[in-house]
């Protein structure tokens, strides 16, 4: 198979797991077996068929068990939202959460753990200036799908902290 056809094929998968409802925490997709593992700018390009905008690659490794690449909303005018997604072996395997964060970073990352920092809101925090903090959320690859090891701040506006 040609390079551009296993990039083809790749593209497709990734479209098919964002359109088949997928957009949560979800596993490997069976038939991303025996697809090749995305470059970081293959990856990329993955992510921009989701309509975000890669913002952190720091996380992306094509050879490791899970691995994430933070998007930003193509249309976005002022930096929000995010998301993050997941990758196994470089196919990507899902989104962080089903509704996207305000603003997401990616802090460390092993063969098997990823850990993402959302940005945490009070109430009346305009979006420029969250003021609750923020919230380490590690998930791991648990040979099937991803987990999170750590509680994920709510995303409802009203909460005493929240990740919008």
């Amino acid at each position: 198979m040609t390079l551009r056809r296993r990039l083809a094929v790749s593209v497709m998968i990734g479209a098919l797991i964002l359109v088949g409802g997928l957009a949560g925490i979800a596993s490997a997709a069976p038939s991303a077996v025996g697809v090749p593992a995305l470059s970081a700018s293959k990856a990329s390009s993955v992510v921009r068929a989701a309509g975000y905008t890669s913002i952190s690659l720091g996380g992306y490794d094509q050879n490791s068990d899970l691995s994430v690449i933070v998007g930003l909303r193509s249309t976005s005018a002022d930096g929000h939202p995010q998301r993050a997604f997941f990758f196994h072996r470089g196919a990507l395997i899902g989104q962080d959460l089903p509704q996207a964060s305000a603003t997401i970073r990616w802090i460390w990352s092993t063969d098997r753990v990823v850990a993402l920092q959302y940005d945490l809101y009070k109430p009346g925090d305009p979006m420029c200036c969250p003021t609750a903090g923020g919230a380490t959320v590690r998930y791991q690859w648990n040979g099937s799908s991803v987990t999170p090891l750590d509680p994920i701040p709510s995303a409802a506006s009203s909460a005493s902290a929240s990740r919008r």
